[in-house]
């Protein structure tokens, strides 16, 4: 007999890990086998195997010290005092994981997915956990059975790896070759590092990346509890707001939308485009003025144009959310890095699919970025079309991505291949700093005042070649286009400085048969554009969304931010700043442009107004997020 090399224990005692984790995947599959019975079988299989990723990276995550332990091979390593030292860290962490896992079990059933950290924040509510813990206890006793059986099978593993090993046994001695020796260190600080991030891709993985895998129920099979606990530990999590009952504040803002009876769905195709940092301020047409987007504006003058339509947050990573499923950007956290990012959503993508739609995002990004492939997938879009899908760096800008112009053309191109009807969801980067054009087209559009404007041209050009090439296709006669942009970005005029004005974006609705044209000073925002499709289309299921349709008259339009802790509902010409750390303020933004005059002891009743419609807004949203409630089947109402 020989002493076993240290790397080969390692090994085999963080297999062990991998096998309870993989028997804990089995039994949440078992137990929770309902809410999984409509999923493919060969998806089922394969979340084991793709699964491995996110245990091997929560294992390393939470093993570093036990690790460690391992990487010095000193001569007390084979030691008893040594041996306890390393099993009592190993029992210490990893029986808590195996814990997780096991609560989970039946927590799925309540929460509809992984739990995350904000769990043990909502436990701590009150007497909530001296309330709901024995009586889960008493109801889910076989989860204390399994949790025990669970931790008797890690110990007996454990001892069951020995610390000598056979002489001849060459897995063994290759390790204790002199050659290998010192290479085997890098090869494993190698192996750590690529499981701590989870691979060699440029960020970490994350709770969005197992939308890589599968569908949104599927992505809590492939994830494992302990990985979505720390990955969302230390981020912002809501409270839940008790302002109103839940049937008044489904009356003053509701988020179920019902069809509307005995009307035939309009399966029309439908191109949702979405201007890079395309502000209000840019376009000529809704400024009365020479702006720098000519062929926007001609646009606008043949189609439904709302002019007091405004962004929900102020970066990409918000905007893309807002538009495609409606969500708000009422956190400190962006959705898609948020502590919710596991929810169940639905999005534009996930209605239509339901009536047989082809989905597809196209982004002429890299890959990754911001996590856009990831929440597209698992907010119901079947295709993700970016830089990597394009292949041809020949038009790469060297920064983001590929030009506008010919990612758009190529857009055209994909559209025509797909299977009629089909949604695409258009996201373009030439506006987006460091505002990079072609080189050969340099000299082709005029500089502004501000550094973007030249992009901002260049991106009108590639609007205007892209609707030249659509307009050739088959399906362009039978599609519905919105176009808007994501957020606004610099700006040199006082009225788009102010809380208001640097929310305002465009927001048009173009049939190419002429039947959608007019100008609407309905207050609008982005999250108002799902009702809006699923309006027109006549979509004929309920469905989840926090914004309300255009063309539903009987409701008001209103739009809704937040920013530095403060919310702001803009309606008609009033913006109501809710500050969470100072007095509220209400203002009439087209009176009084610098927003210096606070009106909410003067204008009482439209204040009063306000702050109720704003507080059910912001119960609505901390109740759907935190409860996990973003789709007409799981709100219950």
């Amino acid at each position: 007999m020989t002493n076993k090399s240290n790397f080969l224990l390692l090994l085999q005692r963080i297999f062990i890990l991998m096998l309870l984790f993989t028997i804990s995947r089995f039994l949440f599959l078992i137990i929770n086998f309902s809410y999984f019975h409509e999923a493919p079988s060969i998806d089922l299989v394969l979340s084991f195997f793709f699964g491995l990723r996110f245990d091997i990276t929560a294992i390393v995550l939470c093993n570093l010290l036990f690790i460690f332990l391992h990487f010095f091979h000193f001569s007390f390593f084979y030691s008893k005092w040594y041996q306890r030292i390393t099993a009592f860290v190993f029992y210490l962490v990893n029986i808590p994981l195996l814990l997780l896992n096991c609560i989970d079990l039946v927590l799925f059933r309540f929460a509809g997915k992984r739990a995350t950290a904000d769990v043990f924040k909502i436990m701590s509510f009150g007497e909530d956990f001296t309330n709901a813990v024995p009586k889960m206890i008493l109801d889910f006793w076989y989860l204390a059975l399994l949790f025990v059986l669970l931790v008797a099978f890690l110990v007996f593993c454990y001892k069951k790896v020995k610390l000598q090993t056979a002489s001849g046994n060459s897995i063994n001695n290759f390790f204790f070759r002199p050659w290998i020796k010192p290479l085997s260190y890098l090869v494993f600080a190698f192996l750590v590092f690529t499981g701590f991030r989870g691979g060699l891709q440029y960020r970490p993985i994350n709770i969005l990346t197992a939308s890589q895998y599968g569908s949104g129920k599927i992505t809590a099979l492939v994830l494992n509890t302990p990985f979505s606990v720390i990955k969302s530990y230390g981020k912002g999590t809501l409270l839940e707001m008790h302002y109103f009952s839940a049937e008044e504040v489904e009356q003053i803002s509701p988020v179920i939308h019902n069809p509307t009876p005995a009307v035939d769905f309009r399966s029309l195709n439908v191109v949702v485009i979405i201007l890079e940092s395309f502000g209000k301020e840019y376009i000529g047409n809704l400024n009365k003025k020479t702006g720098y987007t000519p062929f926007l504006d001609s646009l606008m003058d043949q189609s439904l144009v709302f002019e007091n339509a405004y962004a929900n947050g102020k970066r990409s990573i918000e905007g893309i959310p807002a538009i495609l499923s409606g969500i708000p950007a009422l956190m400190q956290e962006p959705y898609i890095t948020s502590a919710y990012a596991g929810n169940t959503v639905t999005s534009l993508a996930s209605n239509l699919n339901d009536k047989g739609y082809t989905t597809e995002f196209f982004h002429g990004g890299t890959n990754g970025t911001m996590g856009f492939d990831n929440f597209v997938k698992m907010s119901g879009f079947k295709r993700y079309f970016g830089r990597k899908e394009y292949n041809n760096d020949a038009d790469f800008d060297g920064s983001w991505g590929i030009y506008d112009e010919p990612f758009l053309d190529r857009v055209v191109n994909e559209c025509s291949r797909m299977k009629q009807p089909f949604l695409s969801a258009v996201f373009t980067i030439s506006s987006h700093h460091p505002y990079k054009i072609p080189a050969a087209l340099e000299h082709g559009f005029a500089k502004g005042s501000l550094p973007i404007h030249q992009s901002i041209r260049y991106a009108d050009y590639s609007l205007r070649k892209f609707f030249e090439a659509a307009s050739t296709q088959t399906w362009y006669q039978n599609t519905l286009f919105v176009i808007t942009a994501d957020h606004t970005a610099l700006s040199e005029e006082q009225f788009y400085q102010n809380r208001v004005g640097m929310y305002a974006i465009p927001l048009l609705f173009f049939r190419p048969d002429g039947s959608l044209k007019g100008r609407s000073m309905r207050t609008t925002q982005q999250i108002d554009i799902l009702p809006s499709v699923m309006d027109y289309l006549n979509y004929d299921k309920s469905y989840f969304a926090f914004g309300s349709s255009v063309f539903d008259s009987s409701s008001t339009g209103f739009a809704i931010n937040f920013i530095n802790e403060n919310y702001q509902l803009i309606e008609g010409n009033y913006s109501l700043v809710l500050d969470t750390l100072s007095e509220n303020k209400l203002y009439n933004f087209t009176a009084d442009s610098s927003l210096s005059t606070n009106r909410i002891t003067s204008d009482t009743v439209i204040g009063l107004q306000m702050q109720q419609k704003l507080k059910a807004i912001i119960q609505q949203f901390n109740h759907a997020m935190v409860m996990n409630k973003m789709d007409a089947l799981k709100s219950g109402k």
